[in-house]
């Protein structure tokens, strides 16, 4: 029979057993984990696109140097104070970026898609001191907008709705922002017929509260009409 001694020797050496039996298991577990992430790393880089490295590596590198919203918003009111076209233009800002929206009566003439000679003002300063930054790739949107009177029936040839009015007018400005030297990369023209009334948010729109009877009574009025027609320049956050 073992005495006390005896017995407590006997002891530590089963608690010893089993703490090498237990950290030969951790050992074992940890290189098989090692193992598992070894492979895993393998097969991953096996099936990486070369073109996403290279665009990888090409977004590391030194980034320009981008204008702030607070200091576009700024030059795009410089230029409306320039040319002295407040109460026919405005500067807002809504989700998508800094919006300069102008009057049509300022744009086109009626059912036309020839430019006025101060919208060609407006973007011959729009194109200098903001839309022209080089390495700047944000994207720029022209927007077309106008009321809800039918297109003449003598031009319907030519738009047979106020779809591709508007849809033209943004393209003519885009057209004439291409050639005085804007990036036409970072240039796309939206038409958004009647559909977009000058009352109404860019939630408004997206979030559905545009239907027919909308659009009715927010063109009840000439002076409701006048507002709607318009042009939009958007330049984007992204």
């Amino acid at each position: 029979m073992m005495n006390k001694q005896e017995l407590d020797q006997f002891e530590d050496e089963i608690r010893g057993s089993i703490k090498e039996e237990q950290s030969w298991m951790m050992t074992y577990a940890d290189m098989m984990t090692l193992l598992f992430a070894f492979f895993v790393l393998l097969f991953s880089m096996s099936t990486i696109d070369p073109v996403k490295i290279s665009q990888l590596m090409d977004g590391m590198g030194d980034q320009p140097e981008l204008k702030s919203f607070n200091e576009i918003t700024k030059e795009f009111e410089d230029i409306l104070e320039e040319l002295n076209i407040e109460n026919q233009a405005k500067v807002s800002r809504d989700p998508r970026g800094v919006t300069l929206e102008i009057d049509g009566d300022i744009c086109f003439e009626s059912a036309s898609t020839q430019l006025h000679e101060t919208l060609i003002r407006v973007l011959d300063l729009a194109a200098k001191k903001v839309l022209s930054q080089a390495d700047d790739p944000r994207l720029i949107t022209v927007e077309g907008h106008t009321d809800a009177d039918q297109i003449p029936k003598e031009l319907r040839k030519f738009f047979p709705t106020n779809w591709e009015l508007s849809a033209a007018r943004a393209s003519k400005v885009v057209n004439y922002l291409i050639d005085i030297g804007v990036n036409s990369g970072k240039l796309q023209a939206s038409g958004y017929a009647d559909r977009w009334p000058a009352s109404l948010s860019w939630y408004d729109v997206r979030s559905g509260k545009v239907n027919n009877a909308v659009i009715a009574e927010n063109n009840k009025t000439e002076e409701q009409k006048k507002i709607n027609r318009r042009i939009k320049i958007v330049f984007s956050k992204n």
